[in-house]
């Protein structure tokens, strides 16, 4: 059953200096990269929402869109854009670049949000905001961090409500829980189909 009360929403605003071009529309199997994700969420949610700065160049995904509202704040501005737009109590946020998002991962961190600002991963490696659910009650207090300059998620993250879900509860959602979190940032970290 789709998740009516959440907002799939996807990040397509970064400037994939490492990558060389435009790593969203770079070609995978018999597609473009950011088509795998979008996928994912389009059977997973009812409701949908591309975060970017050029959507001529995604207008063949048929998704709603909508440009950042701070321009050049990073992901954090294309949170904000996406909590701003979004008709839904919370939204479910990936980057574009993400490849193997696991279905059952998102359905339980989406499970999770009610009573927090964000519902985030915590691996060994660290927080993994970019794979992860933020409620409209995080909007104010994004906005009010990207009006005094900052950009980085981490810290904004210390000022909020979250629910970590750490590795082993990951791990019993889904076997392939961690590879949801890898992403694309060379031409040699494309999958090979």
């Amino acid at each position: 059953m789709p998740i009516a009360d959440c907002t799939g929403v996807l990040l397509a605003g970064g400037q994939s200096r490492r990558f060389g071009s435009n790593k969203a529309l770079a070609r995978l199997g018999d597609g473009r990269l950011i088509e795998r994700p979008a996928r994912v969420l389009a059977e997973l949610f009812t409701h949908r929402l591309l975060i970017t700065n050029t959507p001529e160049l995604y207008e063949f995904l048929g998704w709603p869109m909508t440009p950042d509202l701070a321009p050049g704040g990073g992901p954090l501005a294309g949170i904000e854009a996406a909590l701003s737009r979004a008709a839904t109590p919370c939204i479910f946020v990936a980057g574009c670049d993400m490849p193997h998002l696991d279905r059952a991962l998102i359905t339980h961190l989406c499970s999770l949000a009610p009573g927090y600002d964000a519902v985030i991963p915590l691996t060994v490696k660290g927080w993994e905001p970019l794979h992860g659910v933020y409620a409209k009650t995080a909007l104010p207090i994004i906005s009010a961090a990207l009006a005094a300059g900052t950009r980085k998620l981490q810290a904004v993250l210390a000022t909020l409500k979250v629910r970590a879900v750490e590795e082993a509860e990951l791990r019993a959602v889904s076997a392939t829980a961690l590879q949801s979190f890898s992403n694309i940032n060379t031409v040699n970290d494309l999958p090979v189909a």
